[in-house]
């Protein structure tokens, strides 16, 4: 958000000379020429938070115990702490604070949640695709091998995430601190490629939201309507991270001038690209009892030992009128009537309880 992180557009003033975090400063916008711009990012900022905790409602509305449900809370809580992080720093440079430098924590905060929540959303997004494959296999679970991978690649985001948090926080030290060999670390050559990574992942994942699809196609399932949903997810997902990526290579490996409007496009896009990741996602959980084999839902079909014209026929001339003929009994050994309206259906793919 501009002014970028804390750089420039405000005034300071020192008041305590001992430890640097002790520091007093003035925020303000005075004199920043993009604050249109910051104003602008500010109500998508808030957009963006109230959005993610619709989401976070309809999550807790939505009954399925076989779905990643926690995930999708844990990556929707991870936001919304990321946002209101954002939203209390740009509050502060509005609201014309005098604040101590330990402000730049809410930074610090609000990219650790931020990665967080990117970490926790590849792994929703990869554990419905291994659900949905499960429904393509006899076993009912998918292929040992593409879970096994998308652990290991989980594995991958999440420690070099938290290395990239790490670096960020010290870069921040160093620049409180004024520590000059601190400034010096390549957070932003790490942070682009960490994106970069992001985005990789995100074509990864795409591609096998459009194999699902194509197999929900070939009357594998009931309804399209869940992989077409996470489809739809995936594709949203693949160009907010695609924004990102493009964002940090080519103003932080690149090294080009930032404009003023940038972070405001990326806060429209992201507003955007979020909303219809989320959408898609929570639609695809919400309709995932549409789920299921054509035939495990039609009604059983029962069919008489005779056909109609060779029924045989009973004599009921010799039975007093009022009367009934009794039951024919069954020969030793024959199964009794079945009470088919008793009896659970069998299923030949695994479907998950609601």
């Amino acid at each position: 958000m501009a002014p970028r992180r804390g750089g420039g557009g405000f005034s300071s003033s020192s008041y305590d000379y001992g430890s640097p975090w002790s520091q007093e400063i003035w925020l303000s916008l005075e004199g920043y020429q993009g604050k249109g711009f910051f104003y602008a990012q500010f109500a998508f900022d808030i957009l963006a938070l109230i959005a993610f905790v619709i989401f976070l409602v309809w999550t807790c509305t939505i009954r399925n115990r076989g779905l990643p449900l926690n995930g999708i809370i844990c990556a929707l809580t991870s936001f919304i702490c990321s946002q209101i992080n954002i939203i209390v720093w740009a509050s502060l440079y509005i609201a014309e604070a005098e604040v101590k430098m330990y402000y730049v924590i809410s930074l610090m905060l609000r990219n650790f949640f931020m990665v967080m929540g990117i970490c926790l959303t590849f792994r929703v997004f990869w554990s419905l695709t291994h659900r949905f494959l499960g429904l393509l296999t006899s076993s009912g679970k998918p292929h040992a091998a593409v879970t096994t991978v998308h652990y290991l690649l989980f594995a991958i985001i999440f420690v070099v995430s938290l290395a990239q948090v790490a670096l960020y926080i010290v870069s921040w030290v160093g620049t409180v601190t004024i520590r000059h060999e601190l400034l010096k670390l390549p957070v932003g050559t790490l942070t682009a490629a960490i994106y970069i990574i992001y985005w990789v992942l995100s074509m990864e994942m795409l591609g096998w939201t459009i194999f699902v699809i194509k197999k929900a196609g070939s009357n594998h399932f009931v309804s399209r309507m869940p992989a077409g949903a996470l489809v739809n997810a995936a594709v949203c997902w693949f160009a907010v991270c695609l924004t990102w990526a493009v964002i940090y290579i080519r103003y932080s490996v690149l090294d080009s001038t930032y404009p003023m409007y940038m972070d405001l496009t990326r806060a429209i896009v992201q507003f955007i690209f979020w909303v219809g990741t989320y959408t898609g996602i929570l639609l695809c959980c919400a309709k995932w009892d549409r789920l299921g084999d054509q035939q495990s839902y039609a009604a059983p079909q029962y069919e008489t030992q005779y056909p109609p014209a060779q029924l045989p026929h009973q004599n009921t001339t010799h039975i007093p009128e009022g009367h009934y003929s009794p039951v024919q009994q069954q020969p030793y050994g024959s199964a009794p009537y079945q009470d088919y309206s008793a009896q659970p259906l069998t299923y030949s793919h695994q479907i998950s309880p609601r």
